[in-house]
């Protein structure tokens, strides 16, 4: 008896001690030092806006998510919500398509949702006049070809010289651990997914972002208001910060997803589908005529010091390109955070292209290239052309990346 206690509580210690070392992956919300601007905004900020008109600028990854606190809330303290602003992906976050219409009426609330990308900048200035506040709150990840930047932008613009002021609630985003990288957007590119002028990876949050918009090209005209993530450092990753995330758009439901976005994203420009419309978008890649994407797996695992390998896989999405139909690609698994996410863009895009030289096409509208859209210049697509290193290619705007670092220093918060 004695013996059998003796080896039941060695097996126990043991077991208790492997547990132990689990490693954890990310940090709990009940664990997490922080506290995020919407809870401030409820409990500071909201009260000071007693009796006044507001315009809403939100959906599911900000207090959108909860659009019954909204309501008791405004009622609470007799704020009226005159209009709401429709996002690229609709109120709730689930549109793949923009509205066709400039004006829809939200179930929900009962107000016109007006979207920004289709309404006319005398419109909306008018718009923004009728109110005394615009809220704008929703998680970003640091691209500029991330639209929200963009309907940011276009609400400033409005509001130039005006009495309206803006409240900006701060998001902690997946690509805070970088500075600005990329290109600036070259005005024959520009388009609704480029208009913010950032670096291609801003180096800024929402917030610190309308600090420096509304400084260095707005001349402090508009009345802006940020609300900040109280406890962060900058340098975090996400995962450290006990913030759970809370899905921005229909195609970034994962943390995953929304880093693999900072690469995988310029794949957008390229005749493959990055996995839209299937249950692992910006983690899928491929292509019906990725006949051997083993090989293209290959090359790949020589980059990135082992932040990410490359695992085959079958797909067929339901929405973008090559929809309805099987393809063969790669899934990107992510180990570290700490790699340089335009140089895997560049190399995958050029390795694709040297493995594939039949099939690889860039894909174009109607005037321009799609990556040219998205990069905002020519350059990252002829350099590839070109057969140039990353190494070269990013010679070509080193400097204009460590002018944009002292450049945006003034208006980071973290």
């Amino acid at each position: 008896m004695t013996n059998y206690f003796f080896r039941f509580s060695l097996c126990f210690l043991v077991l208790a001690c492997h547990g132990n070392t689990v490693p954890q992956f990310r940090v709990h919300p009940n664990d997490s030092k922080l506290r995020i601007s919407q809870d401030i905004f409820y409990e500071k900020i909201l009260p000071t806006m007693a009796g006044k008109k507001l315009m809403l600028a939100t959906n599911p990854s900000g207090i959108g998510t909860n659009p019954k606190k909204i309501i008791t809330s405004l009622e609470k303290y007799k704020i009226t919500l005159e209009h709401l602003i429709g996002l690229e992906h609709g109120f709730l976050g689930l549109e793949e398509e923009f509205s066709q219409t400039p004006v829809t009426m939200d179930s929900t609330f009962n107000r016109p949702l007006y979207h920004i990308y289709r309404i006319k900048d005398s419109e909306l200035r008018d718009l923004v006049r009728e109110v005394d506040y615009i809220v704008f709150d929703v998680q970003d990840v640091g691209m500029r070809c991330y639209t929200y930047l963009s309907v940011l932008k276009r609400l400033m613009d409005a509001m130039k010289n005006t009495k309206t002021k803006l409240i900006v609630l701060d998001h902690i985003h997946v690509a805070m651990h970088l500075p600005p990288m990329g290109e600036k957007m070259n005005p024959r590119n520009l388009n609704f997914a480029g208009e913010f002028p950032s670096l291609l990876i801003t180096g800024m949050t929402v917030g610190e972002a309308s600090r420096f918009y509304n400084k260095e090209y707005l001349k402090d005209s508009v009345d802006v208001m940020v609300v900040p993530v109280e406890g962060y450092r900058r340098g975090m990753y996400f995962e450290d910060t006990g913030i759970p995330w809370t899905t921005p758009s229909p195609n970034l439901p994962m943390v995953d997803s929304a880093r693999n976005y900072l690469s995988l994203v310029l794949l957008e420009g390229v005749n493959v589908s990055v996995g839209r419309g299937t249950q692992a978008p910006f983690v899928y890649f491929g292509a019906p005529w990725m006949t051997n994407p083993e090989e293209l797996a290959s090359k790949l695992e020589k980059l990135g010091n082992k932040s990410y390998y490359f695992s085959p896989v079958y797909f067929k999405p339901t929405f973008g390109p090559h929809k309805g139909k099987i393809c063969s690609g790669l899934r990107m698994n992510l180990v570290r955070p700490d790699y340089d996410p335009i140089q895997l863009a560049y190399d995958l895009i050029r390795l694709m292209k040297e493995t594939y030289p039949s099939e690889f096409k860039w894909s174009k509208g109607s005037a321009n290239h799609w990556v040219d859209q998205l990069w905002g210049n020519e350059h990252f697509r002829t350099s590839i052309n070109e057969g140039k290193s990353f190494a070269d290619f990013h010679k070509t705007y080193l400097t204009e990346e460590e002018s944009e670092r002292k450049k945006i220093a003034p208006y980071l918060l973290y």
